[in-house]
């Protein structure tokens, strides 16, 4: 698991992470207190990205991908920040796809055993747990009900790599790996002639739904200036896995930096102790607080039209109180909260970051990462934040600056490293 805290204003960005990586094996898991999660995207441009969750996409270590594409880019530079990240994933497509062929077959197979059996559970657990010659059909029935609900669930929106991606494509990609997946059931006694076909249109509406099932995904945060950028920005992708050459990303948080909106606190992947710094309550004790509202408004509701059902009052005045909209009631506590901590909290603390020197959007990066890392350490059976803290601080001006890294090597002994990287 990882730590990962952003603070954007305009003078600049600073990022910090932590070092902690869980590998999870067939033996158990391990956590490792190295792995390196902030990268220069441009040796020349001010551009970087943050890396959290699975460190790998199809087998392929991010941290090679993007050197790579550091190498590749050398002195280009784009107008805008989503330029570059275009420009990322034209990359992958270009010189990583082609190494993993078979790699990306092999996920089409492994999602449609994954599926089949979801579906196959759920239709076996409609029937009794058995399939018997009495009750085939209806398990089909059951089968093919669940594949068109989901169907119709993953088909609104594609994630953006597949929105040109074809069914009769996917069909001809995928045959063999279905061929196999599905020669048990196409087997059946009392299999209908339509199952391939429904089959196929609903892992394909999955496959290409703008959503992460199934698969271990990454988070790559994006960060920096495009050449025409006066303000920083981040974008905030999830990337699971490629098939048939389209690469599975979807963006899920941006923040744009401008006149009007000054600063942010962006934390990713961990978020708990950030997010209570900012609000100066914990989300689980806030909900906690609704949710024993609700309770307590409904429990002095039917107390009091218990008593006076004691008391034998009017039947009228009863039925205006059972009828009493605890919900709304409860909403307006909500949004009477939030507000309070919107105005008196977030506000105040976000208006003094968007005046804060860059050392100090450096401090307050690290410190909230280090926090996370304390929390751990003192609450969790597993310190699955730790490590050293890499910062960086990114400026217009000055560009990707380093303020901690760590290395795996002493550079005093590695002169050589520094010169090829200067080149």
């Amino acid at each position: 698991m990882t730590a990962i805290v952003g603070v954007l204003s305009r003078r600049g960005i600073a990022f910090a992470a932590d070092s902690a990586a869980t590998h999870t094996s067939a033996s158990g898991q391990k956590i490792t207190n190295h792995a390196n999660k902030i990268f220069t995207l441009s040796k020349y441009q001010p551009i970087g990205v943050a890396l959290y969750s699975n460190l790998d996409f199809m087998g392929i270590p991010w941290d090679n991908i993007i050197k790579m594409f550091r190498d590749d880019l050398r002195q280009k530079k784009f107008a805008t920040l989503q330029l570059y990240i275009d420009e990322f994933w034209k990359f992958i497509k270009r010189n990583c796809l082609a190494t993993v062929v078979r790699d990306q077959e092999g996920y089409v197979e492994v999602l449609a055993e994954s599926y089949n059996k979801e579906i196959h559970d759920f239709a076996l657990s409609q029937i009794g747990g058995t399939i018997t010659a009495a009750n085939t059909v209806q398990y089909f029935q059951h089968y093919i009900a669940k594949l068109d609900d989901f169907k119709a669930s993953f088909s609104p929106e594609k994630a953006p790599d597949f929105t040109s991606y074809k069914f009769v494509n996917f069909q001809k990609y995928a045959k063999n790996s279905l061929n196999k997946v599905l020669a048990g059931i196409s087997a059946m006694q009392g299999c209908p002639a339509n199952f391939r076909i429904k089959f196929e249109e609903s892992l394909y509406s999955l496959l290409c739904h703008n959503s992460h099932t199934y698969f271990l995904y990454t988070g790559l945060v994006f960060f920096g200036y495009g050449d025409k950028e006066l303000f920083p920005s981040y974008k905030e992708y999830l990337v699971s896995y490629a098939v048939d050459n389209h690469i599975k990303y979807t963006l899920n948080s941006s923040y744009e930096i401008n006149n009007l909106r000054k600063a942010v606190i962006a934390p990713f992947a961990q978020t708990d102790v950030t997010n209570t710094v900012i609000r100066a309550v914990e989300d689980d004790l806030r909900k906690k607080f609704y949710d024993n509202n609700k309770v307590s408004l409904a429990g002095f509701r039917d107390e009091i039209v218990n008593q006076m059902q004691v008391s034998n009052a009017p039947q009228q005045l009863i039925d205006i109180l059972n009828a009493l909209d605890i919900e709304k009631y409860s909403r307006d506590y909500e949004k009477g909260m939030n507000d309070y901590i919107q105005n008196h909290y977030i506000d105040s603390l976000i208006e003094t970051v968007a005046y804060l020197s860059k050392e100090d959007l450096a401090d307050m990066a690290e410190s909230l990462v280090r926090m996370t890392c304390i929390k751990r350490r003192i609450t969790s059976t597993q310190e699955t934040v730790g490590g050293p803290v890499d910062v960086a601080v990114v400026t217009k001006g000055d560009g990707f600056i380093w303020m901690k890294r760590k290395h795996y090597f002493d550079p005093q002994f590695n002169p050589q490293f520094f010169e090829r990287y200067n080149k």
